[in-house]
């Protein structure tokens, strides 16, 4: 799934994957200081420069739903804006601590952010069990 789908549709995918996680994976390709930050400016420009040319993989392991959702009180634009879940990332570097979470949305945006050498936007990879 590109990052040139909406978020909603970003959001399906990641939640019809969670749920069946004897039968499929699913990967990231982000760009890390939308998600992150940058890490620091030692080697500044040649750091800011690969931070924004560079891409990272890192597998899902899974979602924490927003409880704003489900509630009967919110309003239209709580429960819009309330679907926001927490995604569960394993980050393969070392440096950045293993698992973390983020909300959906920031990561919808880093993989929304376009890859300055193809000019195209990051994606989801899921991959299934036949």
């Amino acid at each position: 799934v590109g990052g040139d789908v909406d978020y909603y549709k970003f959001l399906e995918t990641l939640r019809e994957t969670a749920k069946e996680p004897e039968k499929s994976r699913i990967a990231v390709n982000f760009l890390r200081p939308a998600l992150t930050g940058f890490s620091g400016f030692r080697f500044f420009p040649m750091n800011f420069i690969l931070g924004l040319l560079g891409g990272h993989f890192s597998p899902v392991l899974g979602l924490i739903e927003n409880d704003t959702v489900d509630q009967p009180s919110s309003s239209i634009r709580e429960k819009i804006d309330g679907d926001n879940p927490l995604v569960a990332i394993w980050d393969t570097n070392h440096k950045y601590g293993g698992a973390y979470f983020v909300p959906a949305k920031r990561l919808y945006e880093s993989v929304k952010a376009l890859d300055l050498s193809s000019n195209k936007n990051r994606a989801l990879i899921v991959v299934k069990k036949k």
